[in-house]
């Protein structure tokens, strides 16, 4: 694996490292090489309390695992090769006050599993034993007033929100730990600080702890480890106030991860707050406290439309402007403080203006404008228009149809409280609300825009002419008398990241979302005239997806349940669902059919690639554990797959119809139901391209 790296800690040797690596990353936190920079007494200085041992462990794991991520490269930047080499395997060897404690295998697994599911890296750890540190200035005891509750606070709008619903409206004391890598946002912290303290009814305590890296590490901006080193310092300063809990506040479509867009599925999309990552965190640090402690998220509930408007209830939207949301911090200016263009801020743009805020939230505060924008074609156009495109798909769906086709929704509900059907429904209820704040702000903005956009006055790239023009959303630019010579084929279907492409008789590329009905879709354009069985479509398109939907499941993670992946389709990993095992053994049926026939013809090609296919068949059929027996009902069965694989190829050309008219159209009557087999009959001469080409 070529994506792997030994991280050496403080003074550990360098004997037997698993990747054999000549020059392992060192990270230092003290002494004449110090690349790390971890102020421990910004807490100690606060509290005039000396830190427990076993937390000041946890605040340095934190901070090497935080500044590692930050120093080691993932590949696969852009939507073009999404996911490719994203995954690092880490190996930390880290001294500690207590190896004893984080070399307990129990804990040391927790602390794996987590940290692999909140980064999708595969993580491994050897604590040895701490021999030196700097000298620690022995503070007195001083009676400081605890607060209720330790809330960790980013300066962004739904930790602000959070901040807001404790101590302006529940009227609580609470302390507000920020780590600051820098001081960037040093002003635009100290100003949300001072407007909460104005309207608190307990001043806030502010812990800000500051933690940095030498400016030559700074080499992978996604940071998918920060959450962790947050938990760390909140959970430290909890234990010194006495208290068993701290809080995260982020709203639940970020927190639950599901491809509301899908340039920002997987860890491309923040798992800070995930249910699995929030349980983690919780018998992570109940092992190093030694007792109980628990890690929540009141927000998980709500939208970030719902979280803006609470702080806008609340009396307090004049914060709104202060509070960061924007991942590129690095491009802020101080008149300009958001990109525009990356998830968080489109985020954000959606529920200021879905809540009636946007007097709050300068429009000229953004670098590109959400709705009239110019926006540069590649993954910033692509992202935006396909977040779109999946808020008018969730927001008509009914919940059966959202759970079909999210099916990673369901791995979520076992790490969540109550009955798994309720909750189910307060997820798919989340996700609507989202879906029909997002439509109806696209909506409101056609209506205010309806001459400029028939006048064709706006740009070309910005969201509302993507979305009204006649090539529909879409991520190409126009077809135009002066543009050069495009070298793709004039037809294709192909697989764009996790999206799909699709061009017709070279018109613009339409971009779609993830679905599976794309790929029984692309299986039939590639063979036109060829008949296909139900069944048979459907196990050629899981064999197709297999190892694409077995690298969807980040390192640490369990697999949906039954198997069941973003796509919709079982992934024939070591359990089939109930679905593609019926499929499965139908094709068996069938090829038992074929063989027969093709011996008697004596057509050895045929029978070579027939036993080819049975035997693989068969094979993931073994690994399918506890799903033996035969058939029954056959007719029933066949009719059972026939309809869900005609149901997935009517949504991928419901899609279609939505924003390239010509390609419905032509796919009306080529697209063939006869008895139980599918075909794509064009007419004469048209062929279409599955394999992108290297100019595409």
């Amino acid at each position: 694996m070529a994506n792997e790296r030994s991280i050496l800690c403080g003074d550990v040797t360098t004997n037997s490292l698993p990747f054999g690596e000549d020059k392992p990353l060192r990270l230092h936190l003290w002494g004449p090489h110090e690349n790390v920079s971890l102020r421990i007494n910004d807490i100690r200085s606060q509290l005039l309390k000396d830190i427990p041992s076993q937390f000041h462990d946890l605040v340095e794991i934190a901070t090497y695992v935080y500044c590692a991520d930050q120093a080691i490269r993932r590949g696969g930047d852009g939507v073009d090769n999404f996911g490719e080499n994203w995954r690092r395997r880490l190996f930390f060897r880290i001294p500690v006050r207590n190896p004893d404690l984080w070399n307990e295998p129990e804990l040391r697994q927790q602390l794996i599993d987590t940290l692999s599911f909140l980064s999708e890296d595969e993580y491994h750890f050897e604590f040895a034993k701490l021999t030196t540190q700097p000298a620690m200035q022995q503070h007195l005891d001083f009676n400081v007033e605890p607060p209720e509750e330790v809330l960790l606070f980013s300066g962004g709008l739904d930790s602000l929100g959070g901040a807001i619903q404790e101590a302006v409206v529940n009227h609580r004391k609470i302390a507000l730990v920020t780590h600051k890598p820098t001081q960037k946002l040093a002003k635009r912290h100290r100003k949300l600080n001072e407007l909460l303290a104005k309207s608190a009814t307990h001043i806030p305590l502010h812990i800000p702890v500051v933690i940095n890296k030498a400016k030559s590490m700074g080499r992978e901006y996604t940071q998918r480890s920060r959450s962790f080193l947050y938990a760390a310092l909140g959970a430290t300063v909890a234990q010194m106030f006495g208290l068993s809990r701290i809080r995260f506040y982020e709203n639940g479509v970020v927190s639950f991860n599901l491809p509301v867009s899908a340039q920002v599925v997987g860890a491309r999309a923040t798992r800070t707050t995930h249910p699995q990552v929030i349980n983690g965190f919780a018998k992570l640090i109940s092992a190093v406290a030694g007792k109980p402690f628990k890690v929540e998220n009141p927000f998980l509930w709500k939208t970030k439309t719902e979280v803006v408007k609470g702080i806008v209830n609340a009396g307090c939207a004049e914060t709104i402007k202060f509070a960061t949301s924007c991942t590129h911090t690095w491009e802020m200016t101080r008149l300009r403080t958001h990109c525009g263009t990356c998830s968080q801020c489109i985020d954000r743009r959606f529920a200021v203006l879905a809540s009636g805020a946007e007097e709050h939230d300068p429009a000229e505060a953004y670098g590109v404008d959400l709705l009239v924008g110019e926006r540069v074609e590649g993954e910033p156009r692509t992202m935006l228009a396909a977040y779109v495109e999946t808020a008018n798909e969730v927001a008509d769906m009914a919940a059966l149809e959202f759970f079909g086709r999210y099916g990673e929704a369901a791995r979520v509900l076992k790490h969540l409280d109550g009955s798994a059907d309720s909750t189910a429904l307060q997820l798919f209820e989340l996700h609507q609300r989202h879906a029909k704040y997002v439509t109806r702000v696209v909506d409101d903005a056609i209506a205010q825009n309806g001459s400029a956009i028939r006048k064709r006055q706006l740009p070309e790239s910005c969201l509302l002419r993507l979305v009204c023009d006649s090539g529909g959303v879409a991520t190409g630019q126009p077809a135009s008398p002066s543009m050069p010579t495009d070298p793709s084929p004039n037809n294709y279907i192909w697989k764009k990241g996790q999206c799909w492409a699709i061009r017709f008789e070279g018109n613009i590329e339409k971009i779609y979302t993830p679905d599976i009905g794309f790929y029984h879709l692309q299986l039939l354009l590639e063979n036109p005239g060829t008949p296909f069985s139900a069944s048979e479509l459907d196990v050629a398109v899981s064999r197709r997806t297999k190892n694409e939907l077995r690298g969807s499941i980040s390192a640490g993670e369990d697999p949906p349940d039954g198997g069941v992946s973003v796509f919709g389709q079982s992934d024939a990993g070591a359990m089939l669902d109930a679905d593609a095992v019926r499929s499965y053994r139908l094709r068996l049926e069938e090829i038992e059919e074929g063989l027969s026939e093709a011996r008697s013809n004596n057509d050895l090609a045929r029978i070579e690639a027939l036993e080819n296919e049975k035997e693989w068949i068969t094979s993931e059929l073994t690994n399918a554990h506890g799903l033996g027996g035969k058939i029954r009902k056959l007719a029933d069965e066949r009719n059972k797959v026939r309809n869900r694989v005609c149901n997935a190829i009517r949504r991928a050309l419901k899609k279609i119809k939505q924003y390239d008219k010509p390609l419905s159209d032509h796919l009306k009557r080529p697209i063939l139901s006869l008895g139980h087999t599918v075909s794509y009959i064009p007419r004469d001469g048209l062929n279409w391209s599955t394999t992108p080409t290297k100019n595409s």
